[in-house]
C-alpha cells in the first residue's frame, strides 16, 4: 500500500514538474515573441499561460499589454479588469488600463486610475511617468514636467522619462542676428 502511495506521489510530482517546465518553455517563447515584435503570437502564448495558470496575474497583465499595443482596447481592458478583480491595487494593471484610457482620449479615467496606482505605490517611477504622459497628451506640459521630474528622481536611468523630459524642455532661442554677425566677423563659431 505504501509503495503505491509513493508511486502515485512520484507520478504527481513528475506531472507537476513537466507542467512547470512546459510553462517555463511557453514563457520563454512568449518573451522571445515580444522581443521579436511578434505581438499576436506573444499574446496567444500569454493567453495560453493565463488559462493554464490562472493564479499567475503577470500572464494576464501581458495579455492586456499586448492587446493594447495591438489596438485591441476591449481585450486589453478585459484582461486588466481580470487582474484588478483579483488584486485591486495591482499597479501594473492600473497603469496599463490608464494607458488604454489615454489612447482613447479618456484622460479623466486615466487620471483616476493613476491616482489609485500612486496611492498603491507612491514611489513607482512608472506611475509618475504615466501621470506625466497623461498631462502631456492633454497639453498640460507644466504639470507633465513636474511628474516627469519625479519619475527621473525615482529612476534617473529611465530612457522613456529622459525622452519625455527632453520633449518638454524648450529649446534655447537661437542667437539673434547681431550675435550671428559678430561670430561670423570674428570667426568664432
Amino acid at each position: 500500500m505504501i509503495s503505491r502511495t509513493r508511486e502515485a506521489l512520484a507520478a504527481l510530482l513528475f506531472a507537476g514538474s513537466v507542467g512547470v517546465s512546459g510553462a517555463a518553455d511557453l514563457e520563454r517563447q512568449a518573451a522571445e515573441a515580444v522581443a521579436a515584435h511578434r505581438l499576436v503570437k506573444a499574446r496567444s502564448l500569454y493567453r495560453r499561460l493565463a488559462t493554464q495558470h490562472p493564479g499567475v496575474l503577470e500572464h494576464e497583465i501581458w495579455v492586456g499589454r499586448l492587446s493594447s499595443w495591438l489596438n485591441d482596447y476591449a481585450a486589453a481592458t478585459a484582461a486588466f479588469d481580470r487582474v484588478l478583480a483579483a488584486d485591486p491595487r495591482n499597479v501594473d494593471a492600473l497603469v496599463g488600463k490608464a494607458y488604454v484610457a489615454m489612447w482613447q482620449d479618456e484622460f479623466d479615467t486615466a487620471a483616476e486610475l493613476l491616482a489609485r496606482a500612486e496611492a498603491a505605490a507612491p514611489d513607482d517611477a512608472q506611475v509618475a511617468l504615466a501621470r506625466a504622459r497623461n498631462c502631456h497628451f492633454q497639453g498640460n506640459d507644466r504639470e507633465a514636467a513636474r511628474h516627469v521630474a519625479r519619475a527621473l528622481e525615482l529612476d534617473p536611468g529611465s530612457t522613456d522619462a529622459r525622452e519625455l523630459h527632453r520633449r518638454l524642455t524648450p529649446a534655447p532661442d537661437p542667437p539673434g542676428f547681431l550675435a550671428r554677425l559678430r561670430r561670423f566677423l570674428t570667426g568664432r563659431s
